[in-house]
């Protein structure tokens, strides 16, 4: 965050009627206690048909602890340019990598991560053959999402709008949705920085960073408290409650992805705009 955004906030905050410079400094150190492994993930123990070991003996099969699986795209990104950037991240529903060749990627695959109704990402899916005037050739789209309820398939090309027609991206998307969409995905659509948002993104981390150390006891707390409110009500007031803040904030963002907690502006970073409704319908 720039300072300028900061001085705005804080100006917002005192004009509501808080000022966090009158906040107690910490005097000790805390750490998020979640309900499962922060890394990895545990299994029940396969037993090999082949394996000579008795079993039988055990109440039941023992738990083995699964590394993080690394990303498996088709192809993996290029060498970091001045101009883009390159990396991996972890989806903590499924513990396993997604690679991302630039900002807007990474953002998206933040956003398809943290939503509910998605029960799988894949990053670099194999390659669709697209026709063009001179012949076939392979195109690499970016991701593709699988809805969790539907088990529909949609696969998403990322590119900024001063660079669609660059490459002929509107024609590729087109031909692939005519010709190619047969075992590969049902429909094929491009996203631009109008719907990766930085804003977007940052909520999405959030989101995903509260997952790793979500607490059910917090969540119950806070839902049941939320659900006192109707209408629109401020963060601060829900988390007023909570002794300590991090548990509070962790336990919204956690009710904000399994959609409790509804964001009167999703649009803008939660921070910025810390209003929300209490989902009654859920």
């Amino acid at each position: 965050m720039t300072r300028i955004r900061q001085i705005i906030r804080y100006m917002k905050e005192v004009e509501s009627g808080f000022d966090r410079t009158l906040l107690p400094l910490p005097s000790e150190t805390f750490f998020l206690k979640s309900d499962g492994p922060i890394s990895g993930k545990y299994l029940p123990l396969e037993a090999d048909a082949d394996d000579e070991e008795d079993y039988s003996g055990l109440a039941d099969l023992p738990w083995v602890w699964q590394p993080t699986l690394e990303p498996t795209p088709s192809r993996w990104y290029p060498a970091r340019t001045k101009g883009h950037s390159r990396g991996s991240i972890v989806n903590p529903k499924t513990r396993k990598g997604l690679t991302h060749s630039s900002t807007y990627e990474m953002n998206l695959a933040y956003m398809l991560c943290a939503s509910r109704h998605i029960s799988l990402v894949e990053d670099q899916p194999s390659a669709v053959p697209i026709i063009q005037e001179d012949g076939t050739q392979k195109h690499t789209i970016d991701y593709r999402a699988t809805m969790a309820e539907t088990g529909t398939s949609i696969v998403v090309a990322v590119r900024p709008t001063w660079l669609l027609d660059k490459d002929g991206l509107p024609y590729t998307i087109d031909s692939i949705n005519r010709h190619s969409l047969e075992g590969f995905a049902d429909e094929a659509t491009i996203m631009t920085e109008r719907e990766i948002t930085h804003d977007r993104g940052w909520n999405a981390y959030s989101i995903l960073r509260a997952l790793k150390h979500s607490a059910a006891d917090d969540n119950d707390r806070l839902r049941d408290y939320a659900s006192k409110f109707h209408g629109t009500v401020s963060l601060r007031s829900l988390i007023s409650v909570f002794e300590n803040p991090a548990c509070a904030w962790n336990a919204v963002w956690c009710l904000v992805h399994d959609e409790i907690l509804l964001p009167i502006r999703p649009d803008l970073k939660l921070v910025d705009a810390p209003f929300v409704k209490f989902n009654h319908n859920h």
